[in-house]
Protein backbone atom coordinates (compact mmCIF):
# COMPACT_ATOMS: atom_id res chain seq x y z
CA UNK A 1 0.00 0.00 0.00
CA UNK A 2 1.21 3.51 -0.74
CA UNK A 3 0.99 4.67 2.86
CA UNK A 4 1.82 8.33 2.27
CA UNK A 5 -0.89 8.62 -0.37
CA UNK A 6 -3.46 6.74 1.72
CA UNK A 7 -2.60 8.80 4.80
CA UNK A 8 -3.04 12.08 2.91
CA UNK A 9 -6.42 10.99 1.55
CA UNK A 10 -7.60 9.98 5.03
CA UNK A 11 -6.10 13.04 6.75
CA UNK A 12 -8.08 15.32 4.45
CA UNK A 13 -11.30 13.36 4.88
CA UNK A 14 -11.53 12.61 1.18
CA UNK A 15 -13.37 9.54 0.01
CA UNK A 16 -11.38 7.63 -2.59
CA UNK A 17 -14.50 7.16 -4.70
CA UNK A 18 -15.16 10.89 -4.84
CA UNK A 19 -11.51 11.67 -5.60
CA UNK A 20 -11.46 9.13 -8.43
CA UNK A 21 -14.66 10.47 -9.96
CA UNK A 22 -13.36 14.06 -9.73
CA UNK A 23 -10.23 12.89 -11.56
CA UNK A 24 -12.46 11.32 -14.22
CA UNK A 25 -11.45 7.78 -13.29
CA UNK A 26 -13.28 4.63 -12.36
CA UNK A 27 -12.97 4.32 -8.56
CA UNK A 28 -11.30 0.93 -8.90
CA UNK A 29 -8.37 2.57 -10.73
CA UNK A 30 -7.48 4.73 -7.73
CA UNK A 31 -8.01 1.82 -5.36
CA UNK A 32 -5.63 -0.34 -7.40
CA UNK A 33 -3.00 2.44 -7.38
CA UNK A 34 -3.29 3.01 -3.61
CA UNK A 35 -3.08 -0.72 -2.93
CA UNK A 36 -0.18 -1.15 -5.37
CA UNK A 37 -2.09 -3.54 -7.59
CA UNK A 38 -1.50 -1.16 -10.51
CA UNK A 39 1.48 1.03 -11.29
CA UNK A 40 0.43 4.65 -11.84
CA UNK A 41 1.53 6.26 -15.08
CA UNK A 42 3.39 9.56 -15.01
CA UNK A 43 0.09 11.23 -15.95
CA UNK A 44 -1.72 9.46 -13.09
CA UNK A 45 0.95 10.57 -10.61
CA UNK A 46 0.70 14.17 -11.83
CA UNK A 47 -3.12 14.13 -11.57
CA UNK A 48 -3.09 12.75 -8.03
CA UNK A 49 -0.39 15.18 -6.93
CA UNK A 50 -2.23 18.15 -8.40
CA UNK A 51 -5.51 17.05 -6.82
CA UNK A 52 -3.90 16.84 -3.38
CA UNK A 53 -1.67 19.87 -3.92
CA UNK A 54 1.45 17.93 -2.96
CA UNK A 55 4.71 17.13 -4.67
CA UNK A 56 4.70 13.93 -6.67
CA UNK A 57 7.93 12.77 -5.01
CA UNK A 58 6.31 13.01 -1.57
CA UNK A 59 3.47 10.73 -2.57
CA UNK A 60 5.23 8.23 -4.79
CA UNK A 61 8.86 7.90 -3.63
CA UNK A 62 8.02 4.75 -1.67
CA UNK A 63 6.65 3.22 -4.86
CA UNK A 64 9.88 3.89 -6.78
CA UNK A 65 12.13 2.64 -3.99
CA UNK A 66 10.58 -0.84 -4.28
CA UNK A 67 11.03 -1.07 -8.04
Amino acid sequence: MLLTLKTEILRRGIRQTRMALELGWDPSKLSRIVNELAVPTAEDRRAISAYLGLQETRLFDECRSRS
